[in-house]
Protein backbone atom coordinates (compact mmCIF):
# COMPACT_ATOMS: atom_id res chain seq x y z
CA UNK A 1 0.00 0.00 0.00
CA UNK A 2 1.71 3.39 -1.14
CA UNK A 3 1.30 6.39 1.13
CA UNK A 4 2.76 9.78 1.52
CA UNK A 5 3.38 12.47 4.27
CA UNK A 6 1.72 15.50 3.79
CA UNK A 7 1.02 18.94 6.07
CA UNK A 8 -2.26 19.81 5.65
CA UNK A 9 -4.21 23.25 6.51
CA UNK A 10 -7.95 23.50 7.67
CA UNK A 11 -9.10 24.36 3.94
CA UNK A 12 -7.49 21.33 2.39
CA UNK A 13 -9.79 18.82 4.79
CA UNK A 14 -11.48 16.82 1.85
CA UNK A 15 -14.67 15.02 3.28
CA UNK A 16 -12.64 11.53 2.05
CA UNK A 17 -10.33 12.90 4.89
CA UNK A 18 -12.36 13.75 7.55
CA UNK A 19 -14.15 10.45 7.47
CA UNK A 20 -11.19 8.29 7.68
CA UNK A 21 -10.28 10.60 10.26
CA UNK A 22 -13.36 9.89 12.43
CA UNK A 23 -12.96 6.26 11.12
CA UNK A 24 -9.50 5.70 12.34
CA UNK A 25 -10.60 7.02 15.77
CA UNK A 26 -13.46 4.85 16.23
CA UNK A 27 -11.55 1.73 15.53
CA UNK A 28 -9.43 2.00 18.63
CA UNK A 29 -11.47 0.57 21.19
CA UNK A 30 -10.33 1.81 24.54
CA UNK A 31 -7.96 4.18 22.98
CA UNK A 32 -10.96 5.97 21.32
CA UNK A 33 -11.15 9.62 22.77
CA UNK A 34 -14.06 12.14 20.93
CA UNK A 35 -11.17 14.81 21.15
CA UNK A 36 -9.09 12.98 18.46
CA UNK A 37 -11.93 12.92 16.06
CA UNK A 38 -12.62 15.70 13.26
CA UNK A 39 -16.30 15.62 14.41
CA UNK A 40 -14.67 17.82 17.08
CA UNK A 41 -11.77 20.10 15.29
CA UNK A 42 -14.06 20.56 12.53
CA UNK A 43 -16.80 22.16 15.33
CA UNK A 44 -14.00 24.29 16.66
CA UNK A 45 -12.11 25.46 12.99
CA UNK A 46 -15.65 26.19 12.32
CA UNK A 47 -16.63 28.78 15.21
CA UNK A 48 -12.93 29.50 15.93
CA UNK A 49 -10.97 31.51 12.57
CA UNK A 50 -8.09 32.66 14.28
CA UNK A 51 -7.72 28.50 15.57
CA UNK A 52 -8.32 27.30 11.70
CA UNK A 53 -5.79 29.73 10.27
CA UNK A 54 -2.85 28.27 12.43
CA UNK A 55 -4.19 24.15 12.34
CA UNK A 56 -1.34 22.44 10.51
CA UNK A 57 -2.57 18.42 10.18
CA UNK A 58 0.65 16.57 9.69
CA UNK A 59 -0.68 13.05 8.54
CA UNK A 60 0.75 10.10 6.67
CA UNK A 61 -2.03 9.27 3.94
CA UNK A 62 -3.08 6.13 1.52
CA UNK A 63 -2.35 7.57 -2.21
CA UNK A 64 -4.84 5.63 -4.12
CA UNK A 65 -7.53 6.68 -1.25
CA UNK A 66 -6.62 9.74 0.38
CA UNK A 67 -7.33 8.85 3.91
CA UNK A 68 -4.96 9.52 6.92
CA UNK A 69 -2.87 6.35 8.15
CA UNK A 70 -1.45 8.24 10.97
CA UNK A 71 -2.01 11.81 12.42
CA UNK A 72 -1.42 14.47 14.44
CA UNK A 73 -3.22 18.19 15.08
CA UNK A 74 -1.29 21.12 15.57
CA UNK A 75 -1.05 24.35 15.58
CA UNK A 76 1.86 26.74 13.75
CA UNK A 77 3.35 29.87 15.64
CA UNK A 78 6.09 30.83 13.06
CA UNK A 79 9.56 29.88 12.81
CA UNK A 80 9.27 26.14 13.01
CA UNK A 81 7.40 26.06 16.55
CA UNK A 82 4.23 24.13 16.89
CA UNK A 83 2.08 23.41 19.68
CA UNK A 84 -0.88 20.65 20.15
CA UNK A 85 -3.98 21.64 18.17
CA UNK A 86 -6.71 24.00 20.59
CA UNK A 87 -3.92 23.05 23.53
CA UNK A 88 -7.03 23.80 26.06
CA UNK A 89 -8.32 20.70 25.22
CA UNK A 90 -8.17 17.97 28.13
CA UNK A 91 -6.28 15.52 26.34
CA UNK A 92 -4.33 15.12 22.88
CA UNK A 93 -2.59 12.23 20.57
CA UNK A 94 -1.31 10.78 17.58
CA UNK A 95 -4.10 8.76 15.86
CA UNK A 96 -2.26 5.92 14.25
CA UNK A 97 -3.11 2.50 12.69
CA UNK A 98 0.56 1.80 11.77
CA UNK A 99 3.04 0.37 13.86
CA UNK A 100 6.28 2.85 13.09
CA UNK A 101 5.75 6.20 13.27
CA UNK A 102 9.15 7.38 11.51
CA UNK A 103 6.92 8.62 8.25
CA UNK A 104 4.66 10.60 10.05
CA UNK A 105 8.01 12.05 12.14
CA UNK A 106 9.88 12.63 8.61
CA UNK A 107 7.15 14.80 7.82
CA UNK A 108 7.33 17.02 10.69
CA UNK A 109 10.80 17.03 10.24
CA UNK A 110 10.16 17.88 5.72
CA UNK A 111 7.97 20.36 7.18
CA UNK A 112 9.85 22.45 9.36
CA UNK A 113 8.78 21.67 12.51
CA UNK A 114 12.05 22.61 15.11
CA UNK A 115 10.02 23.07 18.13
CA UNK A 116 7.42 21.11 19.14
CA UNK A 117 5.30 20.90 22.06
CA UNK A 118 2.43 18.09 22.52
CA UNK A 119 0.33 18.40 25.52
CA UNK A 120 -0.98 15.61 27.99
CA UNK A 121 -0.51 12.46 25.60
CA UNK A 122 -1.77 9.62 27.36
CA UNK A 123 0.99 7.26 28.62
CA UNK A 124 -1.49 4.16 28.76
CA UNK A 125 -1.82 4.63 24.61
CA UNK A 126 1.32 2.81 23.09
CA UNK A 127 0.67 5.06 19.87
CA UNK A 128 2.45 7.63 22.37
CA UNK A 129 5.56 5.92 23.06
CA UNK A 130 6.50 4.71 19.65
CA UNK A 131 6.19 8.61 18.19
CA UNK A 132 8.53 9.61 21.10
CA UNK A 133 10.78 6.83 19.50
CA UNK A 134 10.29 8.01 15.86
CA UNK A 135 10.86 11.74 16.48
CA UNK A 136 14.32 10.51 18.39
CA UNK A 137 14.92 8.02 15.29
CA UNK A 138 14.47 11.38 12.96
CA UNK A 139 16.59 13.41 14.54
CA UNK A 140 14.84 14.92 17.31
CA UNK A 141 15.34 15.70 20.94
CA UNK A 142 12.43 14.56 23.17
CA UNK A 143 12.04 15.16 26.56
CA UNK A 144 8.68 14.08 28.32
CA UNK A 145 7.63 14.97 31.85
CA UNK A 146 4.20 13.27 33.70
CA UNK A 147 1.06 16.37 33.54
CA UNK A 148 -1.78 15.20 35.33
CA UNK A 149 -3.40 11.76 34.74
CA UNK A 150 -6.49 10.45 33.30
CA UNK A 151 -9.69 9.65 35.52
CA UNK A 152 -10.68 6.26 33.99
CA UNK A 153 -12.93 3.20 35.03
CA UNK A 154 -12.53 -0.53 33.00
CA UNK A 155 -15.89 -1.74 32.41
CA UNK A 156 -16.55 -5.92 32.99
CA UNK A 157 -19.31 -7.44 32.72
CA UNK A 158 -21.62 -4.45 31.50
CA UNK A 159 -24.07 -2.44 33.83
CA UNK A 160 -23.93 -5.06 36.31
CA UNK A 161 -20.52 -5.55 36.73
CA UNK A 162 -20.04 -1.65 37.03
CA UNK A 163 -22.71 -1.13 39.64
CA UNK A 164 -21.50 -4.01 41.56
CA UNK A 165 -17.78 -2.64 41.42
CA UNK A 166 -19.20 0.65 42.40
CA UNK A 167 -21.57 -0.83 45.03
CA UNK A 168 -21.65 2.69 47.44
CA UNK A 169 -22.28 4.93 44.67
CA UNK A 170 -25.21 2.81 43.48
CA UNK A 171 -26.42 2.68 47.00
CA UNK A 172 -25.85 6.26 47.56
CA UNK A 173 -27.92 7.52 44.54
CA UNK A 174 -30.55 5.23 45.70
CA UNK A 175 -31.06 7.32 49.02
CA UNK A 176 -30.96 10.52 46.79
CA UNK A 177 -33.20 9.38 44.54
CA UNK A 178 -35.70 8.67 47.11
CA UNK A 179 -35.10 11.71 48.88
CA UNK A 180 -35.72 14.08 45.69
CA UNK A 181 -39.23 11.62 44.74
CA UNK A 182 -40.76 14.07 48.24
CA UNK A 183 -39.99 16.93 45.61
CA UNK A 184 -41.66 15.74 42.50
CA UNK A 185 -41.28 12.89 40.27
CA UNK A 186 -37.70 12.50 38.32
CA UNK A 187 -37.46 11.97 35.04
CA UNK A 188 -34.31 11.33 33.26
CA UNK A 189 -34.48 11.71 29.15
CA UNK A 190 -31.78 10.67 26.59
CA UNK A 191 -31.30 12.92 23.58
CA UNK A 192 -29.56 10.72 20.93
CA UNK A 193 -30.72 11.35 17.79
CA UNK A 194 -29.80 14.16 15.13
CA UNK A 195 -33.52 14.90 14.79
CA UNK A 196 -34.12 15.65 18.57
CA UNK A 197 -30.53 16.60 19.68
CA UNK A 198 -31.11 20.47 19.30
CA UNK A 199 -33.83 20.31 21.99
CA UNK A 200 -32.11 18.25 24.60
CA UNK A 201 -28.78 20.91 23.93
CA UNK A 202 -30.87 23.91 24.39
CA UNK A 203 -31.91 22.58 28.53
CA UNK A 204 -28.16 21.46 28.27
CA UNK A 205 -27.69 25.54 27.58
CA UNK A 206 -29.86 26.98 29.39
CA UNK A 207 -28.97 25.19 32.91
CA UNK A 208 -26.06 26.86 32.85
CA UNK A 209 -26.68 30.05 33.95
CA UNK A 210 -28.71 28.37 37.04
CA UNK A 211 -25.68 26.75 37.65
CA UNK A 212 -22.35 27.90 39.40
CA UNK A 213 -20.41 28.00 36.39
CA UNK A 214 -22.47 30.34 34.42
CA UNK A 215 -23.64 30.67 30.68
CA UNK A 216 -21.59 29.84 28.00
CA UNK A 217 -20.11 32.44 26.06
CA UNK A 218 -21.86 32.33 22.79
CA UNK A 219 -18.56 31.36 21.00
CA UNK A 220 -18.52 28.32 23.27
CA UNK A 221 -22.29 27.44 22.77
CA UNK A 222 -21.75 27.67 19.13
CA UNK A 223 -19.08 25.45 18.91
CA UNK A 224 -20.76 22.96 21.08
CA UNK A 225 -23.84 22.60 19.60
CA UNK A 226 -21.85 22.08 15.79
CA UNK A 227 -19.83 19.51 18.06
CA UNK A 228 -22.78 17.50 19.45
CA UNK A 229 -24.88 17.79 15.83
CA UNK A 230 -21.54 16.71 14.22
CA UNK A 231 -21.55 13.86 16.84
CA UNK A 232 -25.46 13.27 16.54
CA UNK A 233 -24.89 12.38 13.14
CA UNK A 234 -22.26 9.99 13.70
CA UNK A 235 -24.65 8.13 16.54
CA UNK A 236 -22.01 9.47 18.88
CA UNK A 237 -23.72 12.21 21.09
CA UNK A 238 -25.56 11.23 24.30
CA UNK A 239 -27.02 14.29 25.90
CA UNK A 240 -28.63 13.89 28.89
CA UNK A 241 -31.45 15.78 31.28
CA UNK A 242 -32.48 14.68 35.21
CA UNK A 243 -36.12 16.44 35.31
CA UNK A 244 -37.63 16.60 38.73
CA UNK A 245 -41.28 17.26 38.49
CA UNK A 246 -41.21 19.37 35.23
CA UNK A 247 -37.91 21.33 35.79
CA UNK A 248 -34.60 20.27 34.39
CA UNK A 249 -32.34 19.89 37.65
CA UNK A 250 -29.34 18.22 36.01
CA UNK A 251 -28.00 17.84 32.59
CA UNK A 252 -24.72 15.67 30.90
CA UNK A 253 -23.17 15.45 27.94
CA UNK A 254 -21.63 12.22 26.96
CA UNK A 255 -19.90 10.88 23.80
CA UNK A 256 -19.67 6.49 22.79
CA UNK A 257 -16.93 6.42 20.56
CA UNK A 258 -15.05 3.09 20.06
CA UNK A 259 -14.90 1.07 23.18
CA UNK A 260 -15.19 4.24 25.17
CA UNK A 261 -18.23 6.20 26.93
CA UNK A 262 -16.35 9.24 27.56
CA UNK A 263 -18.24 12.64 30.04
CA UNK A 264 -17.66 15.76 28.65
CA UNK A 265 -19.61 18.28 31.00
CA UNK A 266 -22.28 19.16 33.79
CA UNK A 267 -24.31 21.56 34.68
CA UNK A 268 -27.19 21.56 37.78
CA UNK A 269 -29.45 23.98 38.86
CA UNK A 270 -27.69 25.41 42.06
CA UNK A 271 -30.74 25.59 44.28
CA UNK A 272 -31.21 22.24 43.55
CA UNK A 273 -27.62 20.61 44.37
CA UNK A 274 -28.04 20.18 47.94
CA UNK A 275 -30.52 17.49 46.93
CA UNK A 276 -27.91 15.20 45.01
CA UNK A 277 -29.06 16.18 41.65
CA UNK A 278 -25.90 15.82 39.94
CA UNK A 279 -24.84 12.53 41.25
CA UNK A 280 -28.06 11.21 40.22
CA UNK A 281 -27.89 12.54 36.68
CA UNK A 282 -24.37 11.14 36.48
CA UNK A 283 -25.16 7.45 37.89
CA UNK A 284 -28.20 7.33 35.23
CA UNK A 285 -26.11 8.34 32.64
CA UNK A 286 -23.28 5.29 33.07
CA UNK A 287 -26.43 2.98 33.58
CA UNK A 288 -28.04 4.12 30.07
CA UNK A 289 -24.45 4.20 28.20
CA UNK A 290 -23.83 0.76 29.79
CA UNK A 291 -27.00 -0.41 28.92
CA UNK A 292 -28.21 1.11 25.73
CA UNK A 293 -26.46 -1.93 23.68
CA UNK A 294 -26.13 -4.82 25.87
CA UNK A 295 -24.53 -7.02 22.71
CA UNK A 296 -21.42 -4.23 22.29
CA UNK A 297 -20.82 -2.09 25.90
CA UNK A 298 -18.50 0.19 26.09
CA UNK A 299 -15.29 -1.58 27.90
CA UNK A 300 -13.99 1.85 29.45
CA UNK A 301 -15.69 4.94 30.77
CA UNK A 302 -13.55 7.89 30.26
CA UNK A 303 -13.98 10.58 32.89
CA UNK A 304 -11.32 13.30 31.41
CA UNK A 305 -8.48 14.32 33.43
CA UNK A 306 -9.93 16.83 36.37
CA UNK A 307 -10.32 15.64 39.68
CA UNK A 308 -13.55 16.00 41.93
CA UNK A 309 -14.91 14.33 44.82
CA UNK A 310 -17.04 12.54 42.39
CA UNK A 311 -14.48 11.35 39.77
CA UNK A 312 -12.62 10.03 43.02
CA UNK A 313 -15.20 7.79 43.73
CA UNK A 314 -15.69 6.59 40.17
CA UNK A 315 -12.60 6.72 38.49
CA UNK A 316 -9.97 4.75 40.25
CA UNK A 317 -7.17 3.85 36.86
CA UNK A 318 -5.00 6.88 36.82
CA UNK A 319 -2.87 6.77 34.07
CA UNK A 320 -0.01 9.48 33.66
CA UNK A 321 -0.29 11.99 31.04
CA UNK A 322 2.37 13.22 29.18
CA UNK A 323 3.72 16.67 28.32
CA UNK A 324 6.10 16.05 25.34
CA UNK A 325 9.17 18.65 23.75
CA UNK A 326 11.16 18.06 20.80
CA UNK A 327 13.81 20.26 19.22
CA UNK A 328 15.60 19.70 16.08
CA UNK A 329 18.29 21.65 14.57
CA UNK A 330 17.86 23.61 17.84
CA UNK A 331 21.24 23.23 19.94
CA UNK A 332 20.86 25.82 22.71
CA UNK A 333 17.14 24.57 22.88
CA UNK A 334 18.32 21.24 23.21
CA UNK A 335 20.27 21.51 25.49
CA UNK A 336 18.11 23.59 28.15
CA UNK A 337 15.23 21.23 27.36
CA UNK A 338 14.55 19.82 31.25
CA UNK A 339 15.30 23.31 32.50
CA UNK A 340 12.28 24.95 30.36
CA UNK A 341 9.79 21.74 31.40
CA UNK A 342 10.69 22.19 34.87
CA UNK A 343 9.85 26.10 34.43
CA UNK A 344 6.82 25.15 32.61
CA UNK A 345 5.90 22.69 35.21
CA UNK A 346 6.09 25.02 38.13
CA UNK A 347 4.14 27.83 35.88
CA UNK A 348 1.80 25.05 35.43
CA UNK A 349 0.94 23.90 38.90
CA UNK A 350 0.95 28.28 39.91
CA UNK A 351 -1.97 28.51 37.52
CA UNK A 352 -3.52 25.34 38.35
CA UNK A 353 -3.47 26.80 42.65
CA UNK A 354 -4.99 29.91 41.14
CA UNK A 355 -7.36 28.69 39.45
CA UNK A 356 -8.89 26.24 42.27
CA UNK A 357 -9.00 29.52 44.53
CA UNK A 358 -11.07 31.32 41.92
CA UNK A 359 -13.21 27.72 41.03
CA UNK A 360 -16.42 29.12 42.79
CA UNK A 361 -16.43 32.33 40.51
CA UNK A 362 -15.52 30.08 37.38
CA UNK A 363 -17.50 30.49 34.35
CA UNK A 364 -17.40 28.19 31.40
CA UNK A 365 -14.32 28.28 29.36
CA UNK A 366 -13.72 30.82 26.37
CA UNK A 367 -10.54 29.03 24.57
CA UNK A 368 -11.39 26.70 21.77
CA UNK A 369 -11.95 22.93 22.36
CA UNK A 370 -12.27 22.99 26.75
CA UNK A 371 -14.65 21.38 28.94
CA UNK A 372 -16.75 22.23 31.52
CA UNK A 373 -16.53 19.70 34.57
Amino acid sequence: MSARGVLLRAQDLDAAFAAGWDDLVAARGTLADCFDTHVWAGAVLATHPETAERARIAAVVDEATGRPQSLLALQDHGDGRYTTFAPDRPRSRVVSEQADLTPLAEQLARSGVRDLRLRRLPSRDAATHRLLGALRRTGYDVHARERSHDMLAGVEDGWDGHRARFKSFHTHCGRVERKIGKHGDVVFDAYLEAGDIDTGFAVYADLFPRSWKGPLTDRIRAERLDFVRRAAARGWARLYVLRVGDRPAATYLWFRVGSVALWHSTAYDEELAPLGVGNLAMWRAHQHILTEDPADPPALVDLLPTTTVQKNRLAPERPPLLDVEAVRERPFASAVLPVRALARTARAAAVGRLRARARGRATAPTSPGGTTA
